[in-house]
């Protein structure tokens, strides 16, 4: 089955409701104020089945000026648009915005009703398409179908189905993707089933149960019940005029202009636009007030001309619109524009990107980027979006940014411009811009390089997540999955090395020198006189600053020395190792230390040393796996006592 959106155009009293009417047997006119005035104020709503299988769903939009914001909000999800004017009126006011505003929407498929032909000669009738013939020149009804046809006397609704059918044939069904998405035009409550909210299905699908989401609120809801006009179905898809029976939503929270989908989009109060202005409209400064339409929102928004000083009547231009109230849109969304006090539609555009970044000065290169989009293809939008991101980003990531389904981005698989590096397998990609690459990689590099300079005497790096932190990456992310790729590739093209667990410029080498040579043979030599006293590092500065030994350089040779075992670092202390093996040794040959246990004293005792320096070097065994706590004890661990017993053996052996 095709579905379809038909909805009806034209001015006020021409005749829209009665031909729907006349057609489906639905008077679209509910409203008792409607009944009394006569004419439709409300978006109408009903079905048409053709013999064919075609589904329509009806949508009857207001005729009347002050009733235009209404026609736009139901004209976005329309498939078809029959423009309705009446033989002995002719060409109005209306029948020229309504025309303009389905061509700016993007509606693309149509057909003219000439409606009250029951009123007219032949010849006013002849006159009457003449005259729409001009007025269609250049528009998406141009060269289309013209039905005469009398709502009353039912002249000519044969041959209008017979013409729907035709134009049904060789209209496509919405390219929808995989988000649902419905602006609500209608909410209301049913005694014992809750808030009910009614709209035209722009994309995807959504069944009885599902989670859906009121957008930019947040708020999760659950699907009780599914309408398909008026039938209780198990699931609506784009197409359709659908009512949807939600649990959760609170009438209160709602607001014209939200909208529910089947997951979490972003919101945006930023977004790139192509517009087009109506040759008949009033020229845009560079920064000009006006109402954007788009579904059911319609707020006061700023447009900022990026291309030019002014955009002229029928000119068209790229522009940033600044939203004073947040939307959830998708690129390639159309919308109206209208003068800031409603009285005048302007023209309307499409959505080129809906998360821009905030174009404070107009630059060739930003209305270069955009003039790519204007081409509408997802591959070039998420390239665009890749580009913008300061770190590596994965599918799942992309597809939140651009309000589409991860799905959709399948067509990366068939490429991407050069400029965008993929790491990693197909089943889970990272993407980053060449220019991030660069930034991430001359700052990994100059981070080792600065670390290198400061750490003469240093083997070690810097470790994955210190070389993160300065860079923003968060733990545990896509960033993080990406920067390692990152580093990857960095080892793989020899410009870093890995060395215990820390990165390293790839040709960097420890060089002593005379100088070095002596710091470090000082600072070691200062430990092992120490012996079994604490040594101080204070102290040990003091005494280095005598032989015109800097701060910085024994600090530079502790760590060169703890690399290379010949000292040991613990709590902030700084041990020789000739002490500490000494000390291991007495420990592993003691039958205390094998057996029961050995307290603190009885270890104290053992190695003739003060009770601070015995607990930092117990602290050190037990890092070692040599010993372990028991109480106030320290026992042998297995390792311990293996040692212990190789100890043993040496001795003999000699």
């Amino acid at each position: 089955m095709k579905r379809l959106i038909l909805g009806t155009a034209g001015h006020v009293d021409h005749g829209k409701t009665a031909l729907v009417k006349a057609l489906t047997g639905f008077d679209c006119d509910t409203h008792r104020e409607e009944k009394a005035r006569g004419i439709t104020i409300n978006l109408g709503f009903t079905h048409l089945e053709l013999p064919s299988g075609v589904s329509f769903g009806v949508v009857d939009v207001p005729g009347h000026r002050d009733f235009v914001h209404t026609m736009v909000s139901g004209a976005m999800g329309i498939d078809v648009g029959m423009l309705v004017v009446a033989a002995d009126s002719g060409v109005m006011p209306q029948t020229r915005e309504h025309v303009q505003i389905m061509d700016v929407l993007g509606i693309r498929s149509g057909l003219v009703v000439l409606n009250k032909i029951d009123l007219v000669d032949p010849e006013i009738a002849e006159l009457a398409e003449a005259e729409l013939a001009a007025l269609l020149e250049g528009t998406f009804l141009d060269g289309c179908p013209i039905v005469r046809v009398s709502a009353v006397t039912g002249e000519g609704l044969q041959a209008l189905r017979e013409t729907l059918e035709r134009v049904a044939a060789t209209t496509s069904e919405r390219p929808s993707g995989r988000v649902f998405r419905l602006f609500p035009d209608r909410v209301f409550s049913v005694a014992g089933f809750g808030s009910v909210v009614t709209g035209s299905v722009l994309g995807g699908e959504l069944k009885r149960d599902d989670t859906a989401y009121l957008l930019p609120l947040g708020r999760r809801l659950r699907v009780r019940r599914l309408e398909r006009h008026g039938v209780e179905v198990d699931v609506v898809r784009a197409g359709d005029r659908a009512s949807v029976n939600l649990v959760g939503l609170d009438r209160n929270e709602f607001e014209r202009g939200m909208v529910i989908c089947d997951r979490e989009l972003a919101s945006t109060e930023l977004v790139d636009a192509k517009v087009r202005l109506f040759a008949d409209s009033r020229p845009l400064g560079r920064w000009a007030q006006a109402v954007l339409q788009l579904g059911t929102y319609e707020h006061q928004a700023r447009v900022h001309l990026l291309d030019r000083e002014t955009l002229p009547p029928g000119g068209e231009g790229l522009v940033q619109l600044h939203l004073g109230v947040p939307c959830v849109v998708q690129a390639g969304d159309r919308f109206v524009l209208r003068s800031s006090s409603s009285d005048l539609t302007l023209g309307g555009g499409t959505i080129l990107d809906p998360k821009p970044l905030h174009h404070r000065r107009r630059t060739e290169s930003v209305t270069r980027a955009l003039s790519v989009l204007a081409a509408g293809e997802l591959t070039q939008l998420a390239a665009a979006e890749i580009r913008k991101q300061r770190r590596p980003v994965d599918a799942q990531t992309l597809a939140g940014l651009l309000n589409v389904a991860e799905e959709d981005l399948a067509v990366l698989d068939r490429g991407l411009p050069g400029d965008i590096v993929v790491f990693g397998e197909t089943s889970r990609r990272v993407f980053l811009s060449s220019e991030t690459r660069k930034r991430l990689s001359e700052a990994v590099l100059a981070a080792l390089a600065r670390h290198h300079r400061e750490n003469p005497l240093t083997e070690r790096g810097r470790t994955v997540e210190e070389l993160m932190g300065p860079l923003g990456i968060e733990r545990g992310g896509v960033a993080e999955e990406g920067f390692r790729l990152l580093l990857g590739v960095l080892e793989k093209d020899k410009r870093i090395r890995p060395v215990e667990r820390t990165y390293v410029l790839f040709k960097h080498r420890i060089d002593l020198g005379s100088d070095r040579r002596r710091q470090s043979t000082f600072v070691e030599t200062y430990l092992t006189q120490r012996g079994m006293t604490t040594p101080i590092l204070a102290e040990l500065k003091e005494a280095a600053a005598r032989e015109k030994i800097s701060a910085q350089e024994v600090d530079q040779a502790l760590r060169y020395l703890v690399e290379q075992k010949r000292a040991h670092h613990i709590d902030g202390e700084y041990l020789g190792a000739s002490v500490v093996d000494a000390c291991r040794t007495a420990l592993l040959k003691a039958p205390a230390a094998s057996g029961a246990g050995m307290t603190v004293a009885a270890f104290r005792d053992l190695v003739n040393g003060n009770r601070k320096i015995c607990l930092l070097l117990l602290a050190i065994f037990d890092r070692e796996g040599l010993t372990r706590r028991n109480g106030d004890l320290r026992v042998l661990t297995d390792k311990g006592r293996a040692e212990a017993t190789a100890l043993a053996g040496r001795k003999s052996a000699t």
